[in-house]
């Protein structure tokens, strides 16, 4: 197809050539490089040349023939032996396919590649070369842009491995398959630092430590005001792959501004030694979770100004920190989480039957684990109660409540409660209005039946059954007084009961008149009866 570049065959004379020389062969000094060509029918005249002078066979370089393959294998690879290696059959012309052999440096390779010659050559606008690891999957091209000659030197590369390359040409029409050049390069980082010395503070009678990550691993020398030094019980030397520790134990007064250097081939750096004014001493203050910590200082002068910081930061006398200071003592105070906003959150909760009702909590800390009671016993995450906690705020969601819902619910912190009182009831049914009774089974497959005083309910023009997943709704049109009464909605082992009251009957109490609009009940497949 147009815009490729490579052949798959290439023409020598008579002969056409099944098995081609690679573009390129890469290898380590002193390793073997092996060339083979196949042909389709026997050549008797086949010679190997390099850089167009004809190689011999010797000690390190045999020369073989087996049937229609033949191989030049060359031992123990020096540097001199690098080069264009072409086969040639007499009274024809070189085979188009040359690949110089290329000899790694270990922190970089330059790859090299050459299109066939054709009759009408293809324009090509570049190149892409990409990597990958030897014990790898991913393909990574080494270059941003495409490269313009058919050369490329491959350097800087993050991590030591075994590296497989291949190269590609492109042009307006699109790209050529892959080459890939034959077998592999061990490669490793170029050696700098990766993360620097930094100078260190420390007091006297610490550790002051020293860190440097470089980009390869590799062994280096610590040096103290120009001493190299030696692991001892004073300075700790320690080396994990790239990164190199040192640690100096009980640093003193004569040691601040001292010199450390780290050397490391041609790697140089340095940093020192600074003592600060913080105190040695660090009191810990341990205490539980959700209990008050007190924390207490003790001056020589009463007059001295005192600041409380808190990583770096000044705590201001507030409701989370109780500042307090008596003579020569001075005193924080952490006080226990608790809750806030009490009058907003906390009281009774109104909720209408199947409708889902929601208490919500403010702490003075976020973070903070609270737990949910029903008359006394905790509540535990389920179908019907779901609980969340975001920041300082703590909701607790109970979906479908029914008069069973009903209670007082408490959420705990500590020491401290809030108390909630929950109170569902339902909307009275006027007449001429549509009443929903809604029903959700265990799964959607499920059958119900809807009975009205122990009668099935039959759809008609005012009575509509709808299944919608696991839902299942009655809805009666324009409703009237006969409409009123006690509806079921029936599953073979379980069911669900609504007692509708309808605006002008004997409904004495709104509180008597549930199971209107929107109520909601959930039965199973198997269980025991539910009634509202």
């Amino acid at each position: 197809p147009r815009g490729r570049i490579f052949e798959s065959r290439v023409g020598l004379g008579e002969w056409n050539i099944i098995k081609k020389l690679p573009r390129k062969t890469a290898v380590s000094i002193n390793d073997t490089a092996i060339f083979c060509v196949e042909l389709d029918n026997e050549c008797q005249n086949i010679r190997w040349l390099k850089n167009k002078e004809e190689v011999k066979a010797s000690d390190r370089i045999s020369i073989t023939r087996s049937g229609k393959q033949y191989t030049m294998i060359i031992r123990e690879c020096t540097m001199e032996d690098a080069g264009e290696i072409f086969t040639v059959t007499t009274g024809t012309p070189m085979l188009a396919l040359f690949f110089p052999g290329i000899f790694m440096v270990k922190t970089s390779v330059t790859l090299g590649w050459s299109p066939p010659k054709l009759d009408r050559p293809i324009p090509i606008d570049g190149y892409v070369v990409e990597r990958k690891k030897l014990t790898g999957f991913t393909w990574m091209r080494c270059h941003e842009s495409h490269v313009p000659v058919p050369e490329f030197t491959v350097s800087n590369l993050a991590e030591e491995a075994d590296y497989q390359f291949r190269v590609s040409a492109v042009n307006a029409h699109g790209q050529s398959p892959y080459l890939e050049f034959p077998g592999s390069m061990h490669l490793e980082p170029v050696l700098a630092v990766k993360t620097p010395l930094t100078t260190v503070e420390a007091v006297p009678g610490g550790d002051a430590m020293f860190t440097i990550d470089l980009t390869k691993t590799c062994s280096g020398t610590w040096y103290l005001n120009g001493k190299v030094l030696q692991e001892s019980e004073t300075y700790i030397i320690k080396r994990t792959q790239t990164t190199h520790n040192l640690i100096i134990k009980n640093v003193t007064k004569n040691d601040d501004g001292a010199e450390v250097k780290f050397v490391a081939n041609n790697v140089d750096v340095s940093a020192a030694v600074r003592f600060t004014n913080k105190s040695r001493d660090i009191e810990k203050v341990s205490a539980r979770l959700r209990e008050e910590a007190k924390l207490q200082a003790e001056l020589s002068d009463t007059d001295a100004t005192v600041k409380w910081m808190k990583d770096g930061k000044e705590l201001k006398d507030s409701e989370k920190y109780e500042l307090q200071a008596v003579g020569k003592k001075h005193v924080l105070k952490i006080p226990l989480a608790n809750f806030v906003n009490k009058e907003k959150t906390g009281g009774v909760i109104r909720a209408i039957a199947g409708k889902q009702a929601e208490f919500v909590s403010e702490t003075s800390e976020a973070n903070i684990m609270v737990k949910w009671y029903k008359d006394g016993k905790e509540i535990t995450a389920s179908k019907k109660f779901t609980m969340e906690d975001k920041g300082k705020l703590h909701k607790l969601v109970a979906s479908a409540v029914t008069k069973e819902d009903e209670g007082t619910y408490t959420c705990k912190i500590g020491d401290d409660t809030l108390i909630f009182d929950l109170k569902v009831s339902g909307n009275l049914v006027i007449p001429s209005e549509n009443l929903e009774l809604v029903c959700e089974v265990s799964a959607a497959s499920g059958t119900v039946v809807w009975k009205k005083d122990q009668t099935e309910v039959k759809q008609d023009q005012r009575t509509t059954i709808i299944s919608q997943g696991t839902h299942r709704k009655l809805i009666v049109k324009n409703v009237t007084l006969q409409d009123q009464g006690s509806y079921t909605c029936e599953t073979k082992n379980d069911k669900a009961t609504f007692q509708v009251k309808v605006r002008g009957s004997d409904c004495t109490s709104p509180s008597l008149c549930v199971g209107t609009c929107g109520t909601t009940q959930d039965i199973s497949e198997q269980g025991h009866s539910g009634e509202q």
